[in-house]
């Protein structure tokens, strides 16, 4: 596949927290550890070096990545965390929102802490757009884990936007996510652990509980579950019988 990997040391599956990626880690002849990542399904890869990333030793066509290995523990598994590692994650999205960049994939095992700083990784789908957007997919992602967004972070960031207009991007990003194929492709994956199924079916209620409680109408609460269970109030035929369950 990559000429590293000829003489690799050693090529070991990890069993990580990807939902798309197959992941291995590697340990090259000279001694560094990388990350061999392979998607799922074909995809294209950035065509860009994204500043402070972890270096691609090696990439192909199909979307199969030989990355840099970063020490430390994902951001789910170490919470909770100190001031000192909060403001380097700020800092971390500061750096790429500067320069017009977001990551598109902020879920907690993304970032990875360790000696109090902050990497962030992953990089299969940077692009432009509005950090609003991403900053309120982070704190979302938070929420899922149980915690929220500390002062710390907004000071590594440099600058907090108005939260009332960051609610409003969240409720935005929750819907969009909740209507995605997202779910489906999880469902149908035969190759995803059961615990990790587990972890994404509790999102997704998780999810849908936060967007009803930010609408205080019954009609709104109504149209939030037609996104979780993709189906009109009209068509459930309540009276039936039960709904189907997750």
């Amino acid at each position: 596949m990559f000429r590293q990997l000829e003489n690799a040391r050693s090529v070991e599956p990890l069993h990580g927290d990807g939902l798309t990626n197959a992941l291995h880690l590697v340990v090259l002849a000279d001694g560094r550890k990388a990350v061999l990542r392979q998607p799922k399904v074909a995809r294209d890869l950035p065509k860009f070096v994204v500043p402070g990333a972890p270096e691609v030793l090696a990439c192909n066509g199909r979307g199969d990545v030989l990355v840099e290995y970063v020490e430390g523990r994902t951001l789910a598994d170490a919470l909770p965390v100190s001031a000192e590692v909060w403001r380097s994650i700020g800092e971390a999205f500061r750096k790429i929102h500067r320069i017009g960049l977001l990551h598109n994939d902020v879920n907690l095992y993304n970032v990875i802490v360790g000696d109090g700083r902050a990497t962030l990784i992953d990089w299969d789908n940077p692009g432009l757009g509005n950090p609003l957007d991403e900053l309120a997919a982070f704190e979302e992602h938070l929420y899922l884990h149980g915690t929220v967004l500390p002062q710390a972070f907004w000071d590594g960031y440099g600058d907090r936007p108005d939260p009332d207009l960051l609610r409003l991007h969240r409720i935005a990003g929750c819907i969009g996510w909740l209507a995605s194929e997202d779910w489906r492709e999880w469902e149908d994956d035969p190759a995803l652990r059961p615990e990790l199924l587990a972890r994404v079916r509790n999102w997704r209620r998780l999810l849908a509980r936060w967007l009803a409680d930010q609408f205080r109408t019954e009609f709104l609460a109504a149209e939030v579950a037609v996104l979780q269970h993709r189906q009109r109030p009209e068509d459930r035929h309540e009276h039936r019988g039960p709904e189907h369950g997750q």
